[in-house]
């Protein structure tokens, strides 16, 4: 039913409908102009919130395991700390340097539990990223209490660690540094636009990855009428003002 065709006696819902209408469409204009913006900037690749990711069942939110391997992955192709460490806002310049290249592991097991992702910096860093895609239990400072008592045994100068979630916990998080994901996402898009030029199929797979978790976690999207459209909105802008 169109809303010319409700009563006249309507009139106040009618009004609330047109409001919500107007509201709507300029939403829609904002998440379109944000798109075109992106697109222009990730030239000749686009932006990864036009696939519907959301439809992947390997990428749903209950899966995490595949988004920490795909970080994992992401983090291996980098040339080491100066890359790896500004995602999540950690080390400063001097300490970037001295690190150096890093390798990953993933699950790596312990008495003290499995880490989701390590990166070890030979004997003069080690890096932990604990990956959360839903909401975290109340037992999870006793578990990043573990992972911590585990990197003082591995015989490294420093040891950084990062807990990458939805939102920040309420309760302790220890020494871990929390990063959210659309932060990350905001990061590895500027990083995937500045590689392009050298490699643009590594760049477009982790803009894929980037489109995936900011559907699936951080439920973004530009489908048309989305709760979150201007949440889509302010999230396009950002990277494109901090490139």
């Amino acid at each position: 039913m169109r809303l010319q065709d409700l009563p006249s006696d309507y009139g106040a819902f009618i009004e609330a409908l047109r409001t919500w209408e107007q509201l709507t469409q300029g939403l829609q204009t904002d998440v379109e102009n944000a798109i075109d913006a992106s697109n222009a900037e990730l030239s000749p690749l686009s932006d990864p919130l036009k696939l519907n990711l959301g439809e992947h069942r390997w990428l749903s939110d209950d899966r995490e395991e595949s988004y920490s391997d795909w970080l994992a992955w992401i983090l291996q192709g980098m040339s080491g700390a100066d890359e790896i460490l500004p995602l999540f806002g950690l080390g400063d310049d001097c300490a970037r340097r001295e690190f150096g290249k890093g390798s990953i592991r993933r699950e790596l097991p312990s008495e003290w539990g499995r880490t989701d992702v390590v990166v070890r910096f030979g004997d003069r860093g080690l890096f932990i990223i604990e990956v959360k895609v839903g909401p975290t239990g109340k037992d999870l400072p006793d578990q990043l209490k573990r992972y911590e008592e585990w990197a003082c045994n591995q015989g490294v100068v420093q040891k950084l660690f990062a807990l990458l979630g939805t939102a920040k916990p309420a309760h302790d998080i220890r020494s871990f540094v929390f990063t959210d994901w659309p932060t990350l996402c905001r990061r590895l898009r500027r990083y995937a636009n500045g590689v392009k030029g050298s490699d643009l199929l590594r760049a477009a797979a982790i803009l894929i990855f980037c489109g995936a978790v900011e559907e699936n976690v951080a439920e973004l999207s530009v489908r048309r009428g989305h709760f979150h459209a201007m949440a889509t909105v302010n999230h396009l802008r950002r990277w494109r003002r901090e490139v």
